[in-house]
């Protein structure tokens, strides 16, 4: 087996061991990309050529090794072997506390060279997925988090509105009107319903995260069609207008996650539109990606809180936009997870777009609307 050839670079103050410890790289077959004479400029050189390791003296002017090594895990994390003049056991923790894989104690031969890079790169990978494992659990945390506040909050208003109402039907069914008594019975369902589709997104951003899925050609026409008829009722209610392109770009993802991203946009464009909603929904293309887009002529919404509308579970302020947070932040992930982007573009007063992005299919001619 071909030994691996690294690009190595050389942090070190003193001339003449910087001389040695190059031969020594070199004669191994590794390639030198540059010295550094100080801690800071270790870093910026680090930084700036990505070696495979790096060679790190302890004792340097401007900055020691143990803070140009916290430096380059912090900016651009990279094995490295500390270089020192002596050995101890502080020395081990200090090294240990930065990230240092592995130390040298000067000067070092070749066999003692080529150990610490071993051992140094090896420990730097479980360091790495370490690091990665642990923002993996923050991330879950968050999300429990998350899951609690809507649990708390989205849950709890129509649960409430649901048991006040039972209560008066139970108190005074008997006294109740026709009338009162259908107006308590569609708040019921209403809200009953509203808790339901909270569960069914909880339900479904936790299938988005666990699934994997090979992306296949789209009928986007169908797929279109399927969200139109789910939001049917709310479609008559506010006596919308919708108008499609005759002809859709064929595109790569999953049917049923799409759906749910055409469901959450025309959703949002028949609460949040004009009175009655124009919604005009429609596909461009870009660069080996299809753009596809809800556009309606609601009031519009202000940059800052653009910026905030697909940050996971985040919710709006104002109380007639609180609805695009949690919906939103699942159709971003479907999205993400597709290989695409979100976005959404608003003039206030003029309405707004909202867009995601997924691969283009080259196979076959787009599919008729």
């Amino acid at each position: 087996m071909t030994p691996e050839i690294l690009r190595v670079l050389i942090a070190e103050d003193d001339y003449l061991v910087s001389i040695v410890v190059r031969g020594l790289l070199e004669s191994m077959g590794h390639e030198v990309l540059g010295e550094a004479a100080d801690g800071e400029e270790a870093v910026k050189m680090t930084c700036a050529l990505r070696p495979d390791v790096v060679l790190m003296d302890l004792s340097m002017p401007n900055m020691d090794g143990v803070e140009a090594t916290r430096l380059i895990h912090e900016r651009c994390p990279t094995p490295v072997v500390m270089l020192t003049a002596y050995d101890s056991e502080q020395l081990v923790r200090l090294a240990g506390e930065v990230g240092v894989g592995a130390y040298l104690v000067k000067p070092p031969n070749r066999s003692e060279v080529e150990r610490a890079i071993i051992i140094a790169r090896a420990r730097f990978g479980d360091m790495m997925e370490l690091r990665r494992l642990n923002a993996e659990l923050r991330d879950r945390n968050e999300e429990l988090d998350a899951f609690s506040h809507v649990v708390a909050h989205d849950l709890q208003n129509p649960l409430g509105l649901v048991m006040g109402f039972a209560g008066v039907i139970q108190s005074y069914g008997d006294r109740l009107g026709k009338e009162e008594r259908d107006k308590c019975l569609r708040s019921i369902v209403k809200n009953v319903t509203k808790m339901s589709n909270i569960v069914d997104e909880l339900l479904l951003l936790g299938q988005v995260r666990k699934i994997s899925i090979k992306p296949q050609p789209l009928e986007m026409a169908d797929i279109v069609r399927e969200a139109q008829n789910r939001m049917a009722a709310m479609i008559r209610e506010r006596q919308a207008e919708i108008t499609t392109p005759p002809m859709w770009p064929q595109a790569l993802g999953y049917a049923p996650w799409i759906e749910e991203v055409w469901v959450n946009y025309l959703s949002n464009a028949l609460k949040y539109g004009g009175n009655p909603p124009k919604i005009e929904l429609g596909a461009t293309q870009e660069e080996g990606m299809l753009r596809f887009w809800v556009r309606d002529n609601g009031a519009g919404i202000v940059s800052e809180q653009r910026a905030r509308l697909f940050t996971p579970f985040e919710r709006l302020d104002q109380i007639h936009m609180q609805g695009y947070g949690l919906g939103l932040s699942i159709v971003r992930l479907i999205v993400e997870k597709l290989s695409g982007t979100v976005g959404v573009e608003s003039t206030v007063g003029e309405g707004s777009t909202f867009s995601f992005t997924l691969p283009a299919w080259a196979g076959e001619e787009p599919a008729k609307g």
